[in-house]
């Protein structure tokens, strides 16, 4: 199975001979390649059973339902309910499309008109085809005389045609019909999709304090935590925009009641854009005093850095400093402030004069033991075939052990696979129990291109562990990316842009990239892609004499900045956190934070 084959014939040919393999991994990611391959109109003849026997996940549940012929139910089942998401495919997938194919291949008609047109719609709105998923969900309605009917028999329907309400062009239709069947609703969790989806419809369509109180009334009927976070993110993200004193007594109510609280950086965020362009020090305060001990690192570090610096700059009042001496105790305010900063954010300490080094305790030992799931993933690297790897590794990294997802994620990176490797880091850890250790971080913060990187990182004076931070958060090291903005490469760079500093470069006396033609430029290469990239940010360094704002100009151009920057006399720190695009100011962070960890980790001499 691991060998490749150049046509669908000799694949199949290798993934019938894998059906043989003792391994049950091998076995059944054979069986799903060999069921795609029938979707596809391959015919397989008698290896077809033996098949249907090793298929799992969804196509494992579609051969259930269909069976030597279909049970209705079953099939109903597979298609519209939730659990048709449980087996790890995008839906509509090519299991549930099959099944589909296979129930009106029947001699006689398989559904009626309620469950064809409810199949339909369910299918539309996987595909985020709005308007046509509710012109199929209004055939169900009118069938039934606007009752709840399969809605309640299979409550996915409900989220579909919530959304399909929402984005479809269709007023208030949606929240009166959620609302009267939520009279009827025999189950909390019925009740709850009800006033949730009816919240979307209203915010919508801009009817906000509907929707506050929408959401408000399904959050005890939340299923679970996940649902809760989404409920309390909608009523605080919709409060921004009203009474700050009203946001303010809601975060207080609610802050208690969330459970991932990185899941509402981004209210927190905008909502200290706010703050800090009204010089709100005051409401700063009250709010860093509110998250401290729930919120993300993130949010708590950003708050703390801004009182910190303000209380420096000389900006706050006394009665403000001692608002803010009541948050934390300590004898020097700013120190306390930073120091809560630093713990929380490598960004932060990406701008302390301080060096705070990274501090990991001796890596375990892996123990080892005999696992068919490891032979299976390492089979692909073990043969040649490691891009095939990634998204058998994301089906079953939730029943990996810690050390089995370690050696997976360098097994990813030795092959080149940046991104996933990246990714399976982060994966696990979050796991309980998790302690970081440097070959974890060496994995997320990796150096391929080396000889590059510091090759024009020492020709233009810029710290090969800023150049490496800005590669990492550009492209995660993909050389032939290309963004929806048409930025291409590495250093993802902007065709104009690179023209113009490649014509820099040659006039330097460097080497003839455009050889007299602009078309001639290779961005996908990495040798020019970093050399320009690198010159472009020596550039920017030369125009705003500021490694943060240069950051924020190669991302959000040097103009824009420009301009912004021309009407605040905020430090740039500072600055950064009142831009009015959230892309930009992620930006400065996440470059910043990245080439921090890069200094610390391979090169502790540079400055930035």
């Amino acid at each position: 199975m691991l060998q490749k084959a150049d046509n669908k014939a000799g694949a199949a040919e290798l993934f019938e001979k894998a059906l043989g393999s003792s391994n049950i991994f091998i076995r059944q990611a054979a069986a799903t390649e060999l069921c795609n391959l029938i979707y596809e109109g391959l015919e397989l003849g008698k290896a077809l059973e033996r098949v249907r026997r090793e298929a799992a996940g969804s196509w494992g549940a579609a051969f259930g339902a269909l069976g030597k012929s279909p049970d209705k139910e079953k099939v109903l089942d597979f298609l519209l309910s939730s659990g048709s998401m449980e087996y790890g495919m995008s839906f509509p997938g090519e299991a549930a499309l099959y099944t589909l194919r296979e129930c009106k291949n029947q001699e006689e008609v398989f559904f009626n008109e309620i469950e064809n047109a409810a199949i339909e719609g369910r299918f539309a709105a996987g595909q985020s085809r709005f308007r046509a998923a509710l012109g199929f969900f209004r055939i169900v309605l009118e069938a039934s005389g606007a009752q709840p009917g399969i809605f309640f028999t299979y409550p996915a329907l409900v989220n579909d045609l919530g959304r399909s309400f929402q984005y479809a062009d269709s007023g208030n239709e949606g929240i009166e019909l959620f609302l009267k069947w939520e009279n009827a609703a025999p189950t909390g969790e019925l009740r709850f999709r009800l006033f949730f989806f009816a919240a979307r419809i209203a915010r919508q369509r801009g009817n906000t304090e509907m929707g506050i109180s929408l959401f408000e009334q399904a959050l005890p009927f939340a299923p679970d935590y996940v649902q809760a976070d989404a409920c309390i993110w909608y009523i605080l993200d919709s409060s921004l925009g009203g009474s700050l004193d009203i946001f303010i007594r809601r975060l207080e109510q609610y802050i208690t009641q969330w459970r991932d609280s990185n899941y509402f950086d981004d209210v927190l965020d905008k909502l200290s854009r706010e703050l800090l362009l009204k010089r709100d020090w005051k409401n700063i305060i009250r709010v860093f005093s509110i998250i401290q001990n729930q919120s993300a690192g993130a949010s708590t570090a950003r708050y703390a850095w801004i009182v910190g610096r303000a209380i420096e700059e000389g900006y706050l009042s006394a009665e403000e400093i001692q608002l803010a001496a009541q948050a934390i105790r300590a004898d020097d305010l700013p120190s306390a402030f930073r120091r809560i900063a630093y713990d929380a954010s490598f960004y932060y300490r990406s701008l302390s004069a301080d060096r705070i080094s990274l501090d990991f305790p001796q890596p375990t030992a892996y123990v080892t033991r005999d696992s068919a799931a490891m032979e299976f993933l390492l089979g692909f690297f073990n043969n040649n075939a490691a891009e095939f790897a990634p998204r058998h590794i994301s089906s079953m990294e939730k029943t990996l052990a810690l050390h089995e997802l370690r050696i997976l994620a360098r097994a990813l990176a030795d092959a080149g696979l940046y991104v996933e490797s990246m990714r399976l880091v982060t994966v696990y850890s979050k796991l309980d129990g998790y302690i970081a250790e440097q070959r974890d971080m060496e994995i997320q913060y990796p150096r391929p291109f080396r000889e590059l990187v510091e090759k024009y990182a020492a020709e233009t004076g810029i710290a090969p562990s800023l150049l490496y931070g800005l590669i990492r958060t550009e492209s995660a090291f993909q050389s032939d990316v290309v963004s929806r903005a048409g930025a291409v490469g590495l250093t993802q760079l902007m065709p104009e842009t690179a023209v113009e500093m490649a014509g820099r470069i040659r006039r330097a006396g460097g080497p003839d990239y455009l050889q007299g033609e602009p078309g001639s430029l290779s961005l996908n290469n990495p040798d020019q892609n970093i050399h320009i990239g690198a010159y472009y940010l020596r550039y920017l360094k030369g125009r705003f004499d500021n490694t943060l704002l240069s950051l924020m100009a190669y991302n959000g151009g040097m103009n824009r900045i420009r301009r912004w920057r021309a009407a605040s006399n905020l430090p740039a720190d500072l600055f950064l956190d009142t831009v009015e695009f959230r892309e930009t100011r992620e930006y400065g962070r996440r470059v910043l934070a990245a080439a921090w960890i890069y200094r610390e980790l391979y090169y502790p001499d540079d400055v930035f």
